[in-house]
């Protein structure tokens, strides 16, 4: 790991709300923070984000901080995409289902670039590993629905575990199941999911 990258973390801003699910964003900072020794203030970086919400605009924000190795944070804000259906296609290649930095949100996303850059046609990509498993998608966690169940694959497949899958897993909106490329042909629905733009139904390219 002797290149340098930071951890990151994109959060819903919504008036009069708030920070949609914040405490779950900052408890996943932690953990990323501990697993790659990356110094952090976490109270620091709540205040910093409580101050940072009163120079937004009256409107929904993504709200983008960085966190550095050295425990300096940056934080900038764009505008929130439309949770409109989003056209995506399937990875030409597997990725490693080992590679840690696939369970953390981190700059260094050279495996989602490749697989963007390999089919420019989709507006994402449905990356896939190793045993033929799906994982997620290079912007959001996945979601099939299938015999009448919504089903998101199993962190032990390879993929960052969002804050919102998290949540809907936790309310038993869905169940976790290792779930195979072939599983996309018995799904009646599929959606990405992410804590920004919540749900986006999936139209799929070439699938």
């Amino acid at each position: 790991m002797d290149e340098a990258f930071e951890i990151y973390e994109a959060l819903l801003w919504e008036p009069p709300a708030g920070y949609f699910l914040i405490d779950e964003h900052l408890q996943r900072l932690s953990r990323s923070a501990k697993h790659f020794r990356f110094a952090l203030d976490l109270e620091r970086v709540r205040n910093e984000l409580l101050a940072y919400s009163a120079t937004l605009p009256p409107a929904p924000r993504k709200v983008r901080l960085e966190l550095s190795a050295d425990g300096s944070i940056w934080l900038e804000h764009v505008d929130v995409k439309p949770s409109t259906p989003v056209l995506v296609a399937l990875a030409e290649t597997p990725i490693d289902s080992a590679d840690e930095f696939l369970r953390h949100k981190t700059s260094r996303r050279g495996v989602y670039e490749r697989a963007l850059a390999s089919r420019s046609e989709a507006q994402d990509v449905l990356l896939w590993n190793e045993r033929r498993e799906l994982t997620d998608s290079c912007a959001a966690n996945l979601v099939l629905e299938i015999n009448g169940r919504r089903l998101t694959p199993k962190a032990t497949s390879g993929l960052l575990p969002g804050i919102f899958r998290c949540h809907l897993l936790e309310r038993g909106e869905i169940d976790e199941a290792v779930l195979s490329v072939d599983a996309i042909s018995r799904a009646t629905r599929g959606f990405l999911v992410n804590s920004v733009r919540k749900w986006c139904e999936i139209r799929w390219l070439g699938v």
